[in-house]
């Protein structure tokens, strides 16, 4: 599916500058994201496109041209399963990076979860700069070791937690993504569904739920408007996601 060329909207949760460096909302520099700031201001020299909600950005076995960067809003990468059952792989969020393989095809899906924007960069493109910059194939293997590493993480939370302690560790890990972005910690953002937060934990929707409501009723979260999540009480929190006390 096409994507649109974004238009001027101030405010983004990542934004550059003249010079193509990248921007908190607040005007301090981002390192932390996701993507190295080395990788965030080579894409800012891309093309900016759009995206609605629900937007299909590419599919599984489609063609590589490009790969992209997380402007503003929230993307989930996918994969189906023969029996076509959905498997949300990632949650992405402004500095995320996407779309980057070594194959002709994408091997996994990405649809727009929100609205937003992205940063749009030939694949043609970015191979040429790692083939010839040092300094970006050592900023793209730091990225490249990160992506590993939350890999893994989910691997573990799949593997060996229970429903209740997987749904903590994913508001938890929401929280840690929000802290980066600069925004509020203790208010967490979910702008997923129970279904898209399910289909990412391995879980029913109704086991998602059920989890939420006993969060809820133990004291470590309490439930705002807009699906916002409001942490009452850290150490329960992390206790029920089966992490050691601070």
């Amino acid at each position: 599916m096409a994507l649109r060329p974004a238009p001027h909207k101030k405010n983004r949760a990542v934004s550059h500058d003249a010079a193509g460096k990248i921007y908190y909302q607040d005007g301090m520099s981002a390192p932390q994201l996701s993507s190295p700031k080395a990788v965030l201001d080579l894409f800012a020299h891309g093309k900016k496109v759009s995206f609605t909600p629900g937007e299909v950005l590419f599919r599984e076995g489609d063609a590589v041209s490009d790969v992209f960067c997380v402007i503003d809003g929230n993307v989930v990468v996918t994969r189906f399963g023969e029996n076509g059952e959905r498997q949300i792989l990632a949650f992405l969020f402004p500095g995320d990076f996407l779309g980057m393989t070594f194959t002709p095809q994408h091997n996994t899906g990405a649809e727009a979860m929100t609205a937003g924007a992205l940063w749009s960069l030939p694949r043609s493109k970015l191979q040429h700069v790692l083939a010839t910059q040092a300094e970006m194939g050592v900023a793209f293997a730091e990225m490249s070791a990160r992506i590993l590493n939350n890999a893994l993480d989910l691997i573990f939370t799949l593997g060996r937690k229970n429903s209740r302690a997987r749904v903590a560790s994913f508001l938890l890990h929401l929280r840690t993504r929000q802290e980066l972005l600069g925004l509020e910690a203790n208010r967490i953002h979910v702008p997923m569904t129970r279904q898209d937060i399910a289909d990412f934990l391995g879980l029913t929707m109704e086991t998602v739920s059920r989890s939420f409501s006993q969060l809820k009723a133990s004291g470590a979260i309490r439930a705002e408007a807009h699906g916002d999540v409001v942490v009452s009480d850290m150490t329960a929190l992390r206790a029920a996601a089966e992490l050691a006390r601070d």
